[in-house]
């Protein structure tokens, strides 16, 4: 995943895009949430494991269910 995300931050800097740092996170799914990978890096820093994130007013959980949206709106 390293290489990809190397890759990644390579084209966007070819193409002249900044990377937000702010806005960078990553969310483990399913079986990686219980053998989880080393950590990422972008720019020289590490980017931020999530279990929930808010995306368009909607919050996603790493178990994907909707529990934890419908506990926001309340």
């Amino acid at each position: 995943m390293q290489l990809v995300v190397d890759d990644f931050a390579f084209q966007a800097s070819q193409c002249h895009m900044n990377i937000n740092g702010r806005k960078r996170k990553e969310m483990l799914i399913g079986q990686l949430c219980r053998n989880a990978p080393p950590s990422l890096m972008l720019d020289g820093t590490e980017i931020e494991q999530v279990t929930v994130f808010k995306l368009l007013g909607i919050h996603i959980s790493d178990n994907l269910k909707w529990a934890q949206h419908f506990n926001m709106l309340a």
